[in-house]
Parts: structure tokens; C-alpha cells; sequence
């Protein structure tokens, strides 16, 4: 049998708010795993993040230096996504002491996320323009503009935008320094 509900209308607050606890409580205590905000991390904290773990493993490594060097070179590049540095940081904080663990992490950081809408757009923009200099496909694979757009923020990707307009002697060169290959310090 049903149990039977008030009908007394000064008791539907108290039945909502008993209905609704359990969802709220459940929506509050949810662990980090369990949320889909992006862990992110600005460059000084990946530096940070990362010499830390370098000193750990290395006490000849200067934190102090190793921060310096390392955000010297991700300001001398295009900028990073701040989701793709969270990632690539609490994947090294977890790491073994290998010096393979920046290339392991950044690998399994752009497995993990995708492109923003931007370099989506960006990404089939970028076969069109490589089809036109190279019809096979291959010197213009979306594969490598992808892992890109999953790596650098969409300032950066509105500069490999903007040479996709270039002719084809220059456009392979302008896109190197829109976009170059990561290189994380670890």
C-alpha cells in the first residue's frame, strides 16, 4: 500500500525539499571525476606544477630556474589551452620520474580532449587549403591540425587561420609558426 501524502498545502515546501535533498546532496559531494568542468592550469602553475615534480626527482634541478626557463618558452610560443595544461600537469604530478613523462602526458592529454568549435572550423579549412597544394592529402593530414586544435588556444588557431590564405610556397612554413609542434618542459 501507497503511503498516503498531506494534503495540507503548508507541508508541499517541506515534502519538495525532502523529495529534492537526496539529489542535492548527491549533485554536492560528487568527487572531481565525476564533474565535466575542465581541470585547468595557466602557465605559471604548469611551471610550477612541473619543476616541483623536476626538483623531486632531480634535487640538482633549480625549481626557481627550471620556473624561469619554462615560462620563458611557453611565452615565446603560441599559447597552450589552459584544459590541455591542467592535464599535461596533474598527469605529470602522477608520473614516475621517467623522462619520457611530458611526451606520455601530453599524448594523453590530446587523447582525451577534443578541439574547440573553432578548430573544428579551423581543421576543415586547413584539408581544403592542403588539398589545393598537395591533392594527395598527405603533407596536409586533418589528424595534425587536430592534435593542434586539442593543444593551443583558439588565439593561437586564429593565427594558423590566417595562413591558410597564404599561396602554397609559404603556407606550410607560416603554419610551423602558427602552430608548431608542442614541447613541454619536464
Amino acid at each position: 500500500m501507497q503511503p498516503q501524502l498531506p494534503h495540507d498545502r503548508a507541508n508541499v515546501p517541506t515534502l519538495l525539499l525532502v523529495s529534492i535533498l537526496p539529489l542535492l546532496l548527491g549533485s554536492a559531494c560528487s568527487s572531481s571525476t565525476e564533474e565535466h568542468q575542465p581541470i585547468t592550469s595557466s602557465p605559471e602553475d604548469y611551471c610550477q606544477r612541473t619543476c616541483t615534480k623536476a626538483h623531486t626527482c632531480d634535487d640538482t634541478t633549480d625549481a626557481a630556474e627550471c620556473r624561469s626557463t619554462c615560462q620563458s618558452g611557453l611565452a615565446a610560443k603560441p599559447k597552450l589551452r589552459a584544459d590541455f595544461l591542467g592535464y599535461v600537469a596533474g598527469c605529470i604530478d602522477g608520473s614516475s620520474c621517467s623522462p619520457s613523462s611530458a611526451s606520455k602526458c601530453k599524448s594523453e592529454a590530446q587523447a582525451q580532449l577534443s578541439p574547440s568549435q573553432y578548430g573544428k572550423t579551423l581543421c576543415t579549412a586547413f584539408v581544403a587549403a592542403g588539398s589545393k597544394c598537395d591533392a594527395s592529402g598527405t603533407s596536409y593530414p586533418e589528424s595534425a591540425c587536430l592534435e593542434a586544435a586539442k593543444s593551443y588556444d583558439d588565439s593561437a588557431l586564429q593565427g594558423a587561420n590566417a595562413c591558410l590564405a597564404q599561396a602554397c610556397e609559404a603556407l606550410n612554413a607560416c603554419l610551423t609558426r602558427a602552430i608548431p609542434e608542442v614541447a613541454l618542459m619536464f
